[in-house]
């Protein structure tokens, strides 16, 4: 009875699918054309772009798919719509359809824990908590997984790269909530989901996505391969590589920098490619978008049910009161656009994607670009496109009477919970991921980069377009949720913050370098009262001192290049580094005990005392700080 219930339903709004359909708009092609040369042309000069990809769809067809600019400098080769660009997360839209495959065959339920599916190898830990993960709950990112971005996850050298099973079985993440509270995004949740299908369908990813997605879908060259010989292949247990073909329409990497275009090097996806590898042409993106916009042509294709791929469009909640809520997988940009549109986006280090669908008015857009500062454009170009040929948006909601009282309450630092939780780089994604909340004198507030206003009730509005972020008690703080529910962040007290540490961190530095210089002078005194405590106390000064020249050594190389800090952590230096402040904070309590206990200085005067006193005190709030944040010593993968 139920399940005739829900056919009817899906039935039901199938029709009204078709009736909007019919309604859906159709672009004008040589206005569209133009209007998008405009805007890529500018952002190359401008912004210093190498390449940009974009293919645009409505109901009635193909709208326009080109390149622009390089796609290549040695030798030169231009970007065109068969050039292939690397799409990042885009890719995880590969997973959700063959998830949704598997469901529609009744291989698999929404519902069905995780473990159920899974190889026994790569069961999940429940990690001290209660509910078993569901597929739902990596559908819609809230499985509750820590995060990982320091893990070799995007590499230069192929010879490093692990198959996708064993990447699993070697770097799995901890459990750090229960599932179906609240969505952080995960690479790791839809890598597990990819499992999934490898396990029930006992196909190699690559190929399942090739046979059951990419090719009834009549798209040609998309590809999750990588580009590697052969031998490499059969001795790593990887994939077959890509075909010497799509190999030689990649768009290569670049950078700006030094006044010139900078070609870098292939990023390989490593043990992740289902959930970051692909890469996909404007043309068969706009094959892609096409089925996405019409459930009946992913039926036609035999790729899924018309039922099923409208019901991927459907949001799949969770307990907290979230901005936007995860489409099986797929993005909610409602609130980012100011229209009912889903799709995906796509970040690699160095190039990013953006896929937009909007069933509604039947249009659907994508845009690529191979060049960090090419990535504004992303966003730019789609909202602009909508909102000149689809049509103006609703009337922005007023503002609160109470603007200035609703702002204040919500200030302060905030900290992510997409972070790691375990192993040193814990330490530094937490430091790199904290953000702050301020009020403005009108009651707007500034955060992550843009300036809201207050509607009421704890949500915030973007004041130049469509843009929502929300504040809501959860676990005893406050929590900030996203426009896209993919990073909530908590707020945090200053001693549990990024400014916090780097505050102590200095006038750690000063005490250490003071006392440092005062050993050296001590060597000369050997008369001086105390000299024996003073020593102690100034030597741990001097292994402070040490261990951050350690610790600037280790960093210095990717104080310019932050990229290069991903690719290469943690390298050699950095684990050494990281034992010497180790060392320096072990050492601080047992030099504090020795110079005030056994040799306590009789003949220093209180001022003496009172400044030693000062200067440990500092010295054990630093070790402190350090150790809860996770610098001291280093932990990596096993």
């Amino acid at each position: 009875m139920l399940r005739t219930i829900f056919a009817l339903a899906l039935g039901c709004a199938a029709l009204m699918a078709g009736a909007a359909n019919a309604q859906a708009t159709s672009l004008d092609r040589t206005k569209v054309a133009a209007y998008v040369d405009g805007a890529v042309e500018e952002a190359l000069r401008t912004n210093h772009v190498a390449g940009v990809t974009v293919a645009i769809v409505d109901r009635s067809g193909v709208v326009m798919t080109k390149g622009y600019g390089l796609a290549a400098l040695s030798p030169r080769r231009e970007a065109d719509a068969d050039t292939l660009f690397r799409v990042g997360s885009i890719s995880k839209t590969g997973v959700w359809i063959s998830l949704m495959q598997l469901v529609q065959a009744g291989k698999i339920g929404l519902d069905d824990p995780i473990n159920a599916h899974l190889p026994a190898d790569l069961q999940v830990a429940d990690d001290g908590f209660k509910q078993p993960i569901r597929v739902r709950d990596l559908m819609n990112h809230s499985a509750g997984f820590e995060d990982s971005i320091l893990q070799g996850f995007i590499i230069h050298d192929a010879k490093r790269l692990i198959p996708l099973h064993a990447f699993l079985q070697t770097h799995p993440l901890h459990r750090v909530r229960e599932p179906g509270q609240v969505s952080v995004y995960s690479n790791y949740g839809a890598t597990l989901a990819s499992a999934i299908v490898t396990q029930v369908t006992g196909q190699v990813w690559e190929d399942y996505v090739e046979q059951h997605v990419f090719r009834p879908l009549g798209m040609a060259d998309a590809t999750y391969r990588q580009p590697y010989s052969a031998a490499l292949a059969a001795k790593l247990g990887l994939p077959a590589p890509m075909p010497a073909q799509a190999v030689a329409r990649l768009a290569d990497s670049f950078a700006y920098a030094d006044g010139a275009l900078k070609p870098e090097g292939f990023e390989y996806v490593n043990g992740g490619e289902p959930v970051g590898a692909l890469s996909v042409s404007a043309n068969d993106m706009a094959r892609y978008m096409q089925a996405l916009l019409d459930p009946q042509a992913m039926q036609k294709a035999g790729v899924l049910n018309a039922d099923t791929a409208l019901a991927m469009r459907t949001g799949l909640p969770v307990a907290a009161p979230q901005v936007a809520t995860w489409r099986h997988g797929f993005m909610d940009f409602s609130a980012a656009l100011g229209r009912p549109a889903f799709g995906h986006g796509g970040d690699l280090i160095y190039q990013h994607a953006m896929m937009i669908i909007d069933p509604d008015d039947g249009v659907a857009i994508f845009v690529a670009t191979n060049t960090p500062s090419g990535a504004p454009l992303l966003s730019a170009l789609p909202r602009n496109l909508l909102n000149t040929f689809v049509g103006p948006l609703a009337a922005a909601p007023a503002r609160v009477a109470d603007a200035k009282a609703e702002s204040a309450k919500v200030v302060g630092q905030y900290e992510g919970l997409r972070r790691p939780m375990f192993r040193s780089e814990r330490a530094f994604m937490r430091l790199l991921q904290g953000d702050e909340v301020t009020a403005t004198k009108d009651g707007d507030i500034l955060a992550g980069g843009h300036r809201y206003y207050p509607i009421g009730r704890g949500v915030f509005e973007r004041t130049d377009g469509p843009g929502r972020i929300a504040f809501a008690e959860a676990d005893g703080r406050l929590r900030q949720y996203d426009t896209d529910s993919t990073g909530p962040e908590d707020r945090v007290g200053f001693m549990d913050s990024g400014e916090w540490l780097q505050l102590i961190i200095a006038v750690g530095l000063f005490v250490a370098a003071w006392g440092g210089l005062s050993f050296w002078l001590k060597l000369g005194r050997k008369d001086e009262p105390g000299r024996r405590a003073g020593l102690v106390l100034d030597g741990l000064c001097l292994v402070w001192v040490g261990a951050f020249a350690a610790v600037y050594i280790a960093v210095s190389p990717y104080l310019g290049d932050p990229n290069g800090f991903v690719f290469n952590y943690p390298g050699k230096a950095l684990p050494l580094a990281m034992w010497a402040l180790a060392l320096a904070s072990a050492a601080t309590p047992v030099a504090a005990v020795v110079a005030f206990g056994p040799w306590r200085p009789s003949g220093w005067s209180w001022w003496r005392w009172s400044k030693q006193a000062l200067a440990m005190a500092i010295l054990l709030d630093l070790a402190w700080t350090l150790l809860t944040w996770g610098f001291l010593g280093y932990s990596g993968w096993k």
